[in-house]
């Protein structure tokens, strides 16, 4: 049967608008240029996987951390955002209607635990006694502090944890023997000199297990875009599977990310973080989430434990995923 010109011209037309993909957006990833846990959506934007999985990704804009990246993610159009572990918990215990629907990451191997090069320190078991420092209260690196202890067989009170307003109050103060060691992000310890200016004490590949990142959704976007999170996360596995199979052209995307960090520097972070089996296709990892409670438990983020299940929504990631 013949069709007229205007069928052919609608049917064309409908087969464009299904191969679009859908409304452009931009995506929050906490710290994204300040934390190699961003990395894979760095590659998925780099090398068009987000466009190949049907979605519009005009920019990644990067987080402050902590409460603000979630209120901020929940505001924003897509309704999700990459964020610390953490703050999400906090948020859906308080409320809020927030999940979690994937891990970006499933260790601390981003921050790194040094000392001066002539402390007399040589394991974390010898941190009883002596001073941590840490940004703030309750942050990340507390947490990272609190199981790192408890890994070495130290009871907490066995160290003394120092708050100092900031990393870079925290460095200050390693640097000025006001503490013993502490913990800071694996670029800016680079950036700083890493092993030229400082020694690490325990190695990436050692630190505590819990997701320093993972991805949260809104009940909205649950609700009404779906489609969008499956094509975040087919996307975002496209990239960390990029990056533990094309290591170097990854280093050479990712270097123009960090930059001014030293090429070298990168390819040096990302080669450990690899090792380290940093990144993740995005598995929720249960017993790594109630470590995160038991971690929040540690420094005071929460009183009581945690129905997890009622937070984790996996239905977005890859089918063999969600086993």
């Amino acid at each position: 049967m013949l069709m007229n010109p205007r069928s052919i011209i609608l049917i064309a037309a409908m087969g464009l608008a299904s191969a679009c993909p859908v409304d452009a957006a931009d995506l929050l990833v906490t710290q994204y240029k300040n934390d190699p846990s961003g990395a894979p959506y760095g590659i998925a934007l780099e090398k068009g996987f987000f466009q190949k999985h049907g979605l519009d990704i005009t920019g990644i804009i990067s987080g402050a951390g902590g409460g603000s990246s979630v209120r901020n993610a929940m505001a924003s159009d897509l309704g999700y955002g990459d964020v610390t572990a953490a703050p999400v918990i906090a948020a859906a215990e308080q409320g809020q209607d927030v999940k979690i629907v994937s891990f970006t990451s499933r260790s601390l191997a981003d921050l790194v635990l040094i000392v001066m090069p002539n402390s007399p320190l040589k394991t974390a078991a010898d941190l009883k006694g002596k001073k941590f420092g840490i940004s703030n209260p309750k942050s990340l690196g507390e947490m990272m502090g609190v199981l790192l202890m408890e890994q070495a067989g130290l009871k907490q009170g066995d160290v003394q944890m120092t708050a100092l307003g900031s990393l870079s109050g925290a460095l200050t103060a390693l640097e000025n023997g006001v503490v013993d060691a502490t913990s800071i992000p694996v670029i800016l310890f680079r950036t700083r000199g890493g092993e030229s200016k400082y020694r690490v004490l325990v190695s990436p590949k050692d630190l505590p297990l819990i997701p320093s990142q993972l991805g949260m959704a809104t009940g909205q976007a649950i609700k009404e875009w779906p489609e969008k999170l499956r094509a975040i996360q087919a996307a975002r596995r496209e990239g960390t599977r990029f990056i533990y199979e094309h290591t170097d052209e990854a280093i050479q995307i990712l270097g123009k990310l960090y930059a001014p960090l030293p090429p070298k520097d990168v390819g040096i972070m990302v080669k450990e973080l690899v090792e380290a089996k940093f990144w993740t296709e995005g598995r929720i990892e249960m017993p790594l989430l109630e470590q995160t409670v038991h971690a929040m438990k540690g420094v005071g983020m929460l009183q009581n434990d945690v129905d997890l299940k009622k937070i984790v929504d996996g239905s977005f990631l890859p089918p063999d995923l969600q086993k």
